[in-house]
């Protein structure tokens, strides 16, 4: 095998050869030369590189060193020779590749000589499917009838999941909430009247931005909370507490828009009433909630809003999700509105 081109390679040899012929040649640097040239040549693993090792590359005597410079001209020339058969045994190749070429070219023509009467059969049988063509518009124009009679979906429901586990905070599992949430409402009745987008490690920056990409009917908060508000995340990943006036602004923004926000956090119904001013519908905890339970009320809120129900019968659901469950905290959660 030889990387380069041929013309290149044998180019680089015979130059090898020409520095042997040098006054003051100093073998060991020339070796040292040599092997890098055979590197790019014919690779590390080349038979040629490995006998390049083996090769004297300095003598303490003139004798020695004329035996030396012989050996290695004897060498070089006959990797020259190598790689001018090779490069012949490569044209060899191409030409015989391009025989190859057009014997199959012949072949191929000699094949569809034999197929042109079919294809003038089947042009006939397109000119009279043409000919039909007003009798095919009028049946798609029945099928077209036929689709718009289909009952309309109803409205998109657009839902974003907003979640923030800060490093400085105790990890929640909010991976599986969502996870959970998706598969139900993937089994739903009106399964394809919901549209679901998450953004994960929201930081202040990026709950505005998604709220304005997406333009959401019900937003799903899952992170840490307390009483003074909810806990996102700063550049570097720990908490960055949002304080409850500072929601309501937000949201007063696209009261014409959200219709229901649910904040799935510990102590977050001092944000929900906050919210609740501007928005139709707000979910919040009104002490610590488990993770568990959490997922377990996400999970039966959304199965209920997947099957058509309201918001406060969905609400009711996922309280009821809870007790089933068997944990404790069905009565954290508050609906107000």
């Amino acid at each position: 095998m030889i990387l380069i081109p041929l013309n290149r390679a044998i180019d680089l040899l015979e130059d090898r050869l020409k520095d042997l012929n040098k006054p003051n040649l100093d073998l060991k640097a020339f070796k040292s030369r040599l092997q890098d040239d055979l590197i790019g040549i014919f690779g590390r693993s080349s038979h040629q590189y490995v006998t390049s090792i083996g090769l004297s590359s300095y003598s303490f005597n003139p004798d020695g060193q004329r035996k030396t410079i012989n050996e290695l001209t004897q060498t070089i020339q006959g990797w020259i020779d190598y790689t001018k058969e090779f490069d012949i045994i490569q044209k060899e190749k191409v030409q015989i590749s391009e025989e190859t070429n057009r014997l199959k070219y012949q072949a191929l023509l000699e094949k569809w000589n034999d197929l042109v009467p079919e294809y003038n059969q089947l042009l006939e049988n397109h000119e009279k499917t043409i000919a039909l063509l007003d009798q095919t518009l009028e049946e798609v124009n029945i099928l077209k009838n036929k689709l718009s009679e289909k009952q309309d979906v109803g409205e998109i429901i657009k839902i974003l999941f907003l979640g923030a586990s800060p490093i400085s905070e105790v990890r929640l599992r909010i991976d599986e909430e969502l996870r959970d949430i998706e598969n139900g409402l993937k089994m739903a009745t009106l399964r394809d009247q919901f549209v679901l987008k998450s953004e994960w490690a929201v930081t202040p920056k990026n709950l505005q931005q998604a709220v304005l990409d997406q333009n959401p009917n019900i937003i799903h908060f899952s992170g840490h909370g307390s009483t003074k508000g909810i806990a996102l995340e700063d550049s570097l990943g720990n908490a960055k507490l949002i304080d409850n006036d500072a929601l309501g602004s937000l949201f007063e923004l696209f009261s014409e828009t959200i219709n229901c926000v649910v904040l799935n956090s510990c102590y977050s119904e001092s944000q929900a009433t906050e919210i609740a001013k501007h928005i139709p519908y707000v979910i919040g905890m009104k002490n610590s909630v488990q993770d568990k339970s959490a997922i377990s009320f996400a999970v039966g809120f959304y199965a209920a809003l997947g099957a058509g129900k309201d918001i406060p019968f969905a609400f009711k659901m996922g309280v009821v999700a809870i007790k089933l469950e068997g944990v404790s905290g069905s009565d954290v959660p508050v609906l107000l509105g």
